[in-house]
């Protein structure tokens, strides 16, 4: 019983300070943050009509953050992150029908890399768990900017072979330079330092040259880092 009472003693006292609303002890904190994730670049469904994927591939991410503090409870973050990104794609396509009617199939298969650089602006609403812990959410824009982008893969298709059996006329899919959209999610911070976080982008354009091509970014990211 003694027990239990030290511990509802201690929820209590430190569910006042939950949502603090004071001033903050300082203005700008800075941070650094590492982390891995999981991306995609897709299509729309019927830009090819029997096969469309692009599946799910690995990259890091690596940058600076700092803290623009308002209240205990409340800042605006802005951020600067080194990106990488990957994945494979598969596209399957019935081109012409030949003399029997039966379809020729056209397809597309590979790997794709990109490097950005990624600018995000979140705002952060901070609840003090316990004295050692602290949650936030987090939600706003970002730009990303693309340095570079690379695509190796291969095509086949039966009904532009030449003689010696090598495909011809082959050109991947461009993807376009920069992208917009929505950067959320939550941290721990432990200690006052340490953080962990998962987040998600969202992206809002088009990200491929050919507007037509439909599609989106989607990023998964988790993260650990150091707040000085």
């Amino acid at each position: 019983m003694a027990a239990a009472a030290v511990a509802l003693g201690s929820l209590t006292a430190h569910g006042a300070d939950f949502f603090d609303t004071s001033r903050p002890e300082s203005l700008l904190d800075l941070g650094v943050r590492l982390g891995v994730n999981t991306s995609t670049r897709n299509l729309n469904n019927d830009v090819f009509n029997v096969w469309n994927n692009n599946a799910w591939g690995t990259g890091v991410d690596a940058g600076l953050v700092a803290d623009i503090n308002f209240r205990d409870f409340f800042s605006i973050q802005p951020g600067i992150f080194f990106e990488s990104r990957s994945g494979k794609y598969s596209y399957v396509n019935v081109d012409s029908y030949n003399e029997e009617g039966a379809p020729e199939m056209m397809m597309q298969f590979g790997r794709d890399r990109s490097y950005n650089l990624t600018v995000p602006i979140m705002a952060r609403f901070h609840f003090n768990v316990t004295e050692g812990l602290r949650w936030s959410v987090e939600m706003g824009p970002y730009l990303q900017l693309g340095l570079k982008n690379s695509v190796n893969g291969g095509f086949v298709y039966p009904v532009y072979m030449n003689p010696q059996g090598t495909p011809v006329g082959y050109e991947p899919i461009k993807a376009r330079k920069s992208d917009f959209g929505l950067k959320f999610g939550t941290t721990f911070e432990v200690l006052g330092h340490y953080v962990v976080g998962v987040h998600y982008n969202a992206g809002w354009l088009h990200p491929w040259s050919e507007k037509a091509l439909g599609g989106r970014n989607k990023t998964w990211v988790f993260s650990i880092g150091y707040d000085l």
